[in-house]
């Protein structure tokens, strides 16, 4: 009876995404230029921004974790980090990555540790929705200088971001603590180790080359993501809706584009309490891109959507608090 209920899902599932798929091919046949100038915005965002920021990140920290170089930092940072937040000491590496580099460099760096046994379940879906986050640069820079107009308050931009960020990661994965501490869990975990104790370092240009590789992979796909959910933001802000509904709904598509709009539209403390709250919630085209670099992982997507989403609303209510108070 319930894989009779399955298979109904299933299809049921499967028939509405025909339905979007081509609800969408019939639009960029009907309004080509609007396809042409989102696609045309995200491939700018991608080359200008995303592709000489990320991608040596990319290659470098892909690079030390071939090498297993990751010991120093583990060294340096556990005695703070692992006092601070609910993790091993062999999380503090990819922590520090997604913190400082974003998304989704944050989530690949754990879900590449968790495959090779060195961080267990819960680090793994802890780093996954506490500091895959958008980076600190985009937060600062972009966020509160460019689009705030306020880069004395990048601390306020950092501090709302972060805190519902771990408000809602403690409040939905570690309450539920009990499955990460599952036998198969740890089995997985332990298999994987042994294989990593086991395997021998690559040589240095050995590793090096298979970095690239992969990281002109990943930041490729990062692209993908971000030209399509980008002309989908485009489409967006031609619908037949309120101005303040369309610059929300692109928001949630895409934050780059979607944030320009809601800073064009809403009243200063909306328009501050709805630009961070669609910045912590990372847009569809986040989760997306998370989705590509833990496949195969086993990390619940449904879970880490949850909390994004929780995030988002965290966010929102934070900075209407703090405002209300300045």
């Amino acid at each position: 009876m319930n894989h009779h209920k399955k298979n109904i899902f299933s299809r049921a599932g499967r028939k509405f995404l025909y339905l979007i798929l081509f609800f969408l091919l019939f639009l960029m046949l009907l309004f080509p230029k609007t396809a042409a100038r989102g696609a045309l915005d995200g491939l700018l965002l991608w080359s200008k921004t995303l592709l000489p920021i990320l991608l040596p990140f990319l290659i470098l920290s892909g690079l030390i974790l071939t090498l297993h170089m990751t010991r120093p930092f583990e060294l340096l940072l556990s005695p703070i980090f692992t006092h601070i937040f609910p993790i091993s000491s062999a999380a503090c590496y990819p922590l520090l990555i997604g913190l400082l580099c974003g998304m989704p460099l944050g989530a690949k760096t754990a879900a590449t540790l968790y495959l090779a046994g060195r961080i267990n379940k819960r680090d793994a879906m802890f780093l996954l929705c506490f500091s895959n986050q958008a980076s600190m640069m985009f937060l600062v820079s972009y966020v509160a200088t460019r689009e705030l107009n306020v880069p004395y308050c990048a601390i306020f931009v950092l501090i709302i971001l972060y805190s519902s960020a771990l408000l809602s990661t403690v409040i939905f994965i570690l309450a539920r603590h009990g499955e990460e501490k599952s036998a198969n869990v740890y089995a997985f975990t332990a298999r994987h180790t042994i294989s990593h104790t086991n395997a021998s370092t690559p040589s240095f240009f050995s590793a090096l080359d298979t970095s690239i590789t992969e990281s002109f992979a990943t930041i490729t796909k990062v692209g993908g993501y971000v030209i399509l959910f980008s002309m989908l933001s485009a489409f967006a802000g031609n619908l037949p809706l309120p101005a303040p509904l369309t610059a929300f709904i692109s928001g949630l598509l895409e934050i780059t584009s979607g944030i320009q709009k809601i800073a064009d539209i809403f009243p200063p403390v909306q328009k501050t309490a709805l630009t961070l709250a669609v910045t912590a919630f990372g847009g569809f085209s986040g989760l997306m891109q998370t989705k590509s670099v833990t496949l195969g992982t086993g990390l619940s997507m449904r879970r880490y959507a949850f909390v994004k989403l929780m995030q988002g609303i965290f966010a929102y209510l934070l900075t209407l608090l703090l405002l209300s108070f300045i």
